[in-house]
């Protein structure tokens, strides 16, 4: 009965057993932006996939408890439950890719109790035939001949959200390179920004939605989530990516946030002005 409902909402799966306790890893794919407008803060449209799969992994979640399944919280590593589901294989870089999808995708996970059988059919022969690729693209030198190095990793820092800029080429929220030069994402095709996303994205535009606070950067958290849209957290990167690439066009906009409520944002201004 539980793959019978999984199957239900058309979303790529695989289950593993444990004692007694089956995982769930879900699988969404999405196709990256071709570009972005001058005028637009770069957040990669891998966080609106993972914010599109969480809400309906939630929905998924919710129809399993109203059937009796009994759902149980677990801390997993998703990308190795996935591959040994079946849904694709870790390459050197860390990053899961699927035969169908690339490493274009995002995951996320339920576990309940009881033993449940499906294998997907995901998995890619030859996982990594160390082309050296991504090695060579990586910004911050978080790839090197086969081993990952997270600290380095330009979205572990992102996570951080410390103050550097000088690596951030630009970039609000997240890090493509190893992606854009990999093999395996060669059928994944690029896709404009639709334009009410760019309307968001825009500098002048987010500025203002994370001066109104929370509130103001709902139309934000609804795409990518409301733990990324916290207004600390996206001025302090968005700031950064305006440094990175010396772009000061904003500079009066980040000079009102002198007097915020927020001890953290004010620093943030404060840091900016002494780098400009």
């Amino acid at each position: 009965m539980l793959i019978h409902i999984l199957k239900q909402f058309n979303i790529d799966f695989c289950v593993v057993n444990s004692q007694n306790i089956t995982d769930i890893v879900f699988m969404l794919p999405y196709s990256p932006f071709k570009n972005y407008p001058s005028n637009c803060a770069k957040i990669d449209a891998f966080y609106i996939a993972s914010n599109t799969l969480y809400k309906r992994v939630k929905q998924i979640e919710n129809v399993l408890i109203e059937n009796g399944f009994e759902v149980v919280k677990k801390h997993l590593h998703l990308k190795k439950v996935a591959e040994q589901g079946g849904l694709g294989s870790i390459l050197h870089n860390q990053l899961l890719t699927n035969k169908d999808y690339g490493s274009r995708i995002t995951l996320q996970s339920i576990s309940v109790i009881g033993n449940y059988t499906f294998i997907a059919n995901g998995s890619v022969e030859k996982s990594c035939d160390f082309c050296h690729k991504c090695d060579c693209v990586c910004p911050n030198k978080a790839l090197n001949n086969g081993t990952f190095t997270m600290d380095n990793c330009l979205r572990h820092k992102q996570d951080l959200h410390t103050q550097y800029f000088d690596i951030m080429a630009g970039r609000v929220l997240g890090c493509e390179e190893c992606q854009n030069t990999c093999p395996h994402n060669t059928q994944v095709k690029a896709i404009e920004m639709p334009q009410e996303i760019a309307q968001i994205f825009d500098y002048e535009n987010l500025f203002n939605m994370i001066f109104s606070g929370k509130k103001g950067l709902e139309p934000l958290a609804n795409l990518i989530g409301i733990n990324m849209a916290r207004p600390s957290f996206i001025f302090d990167l968005a700031v950064n990516s305006l440094l990175s690439t010396k772009n000061y066009k904003y500079t009066e906009i980040i000079k009102k946030f002198a007097t915020h409520n927020s001890e953290a944002i004010r620093n943030k201004v404060e840091f900016y002005l002494k780098h400009i």
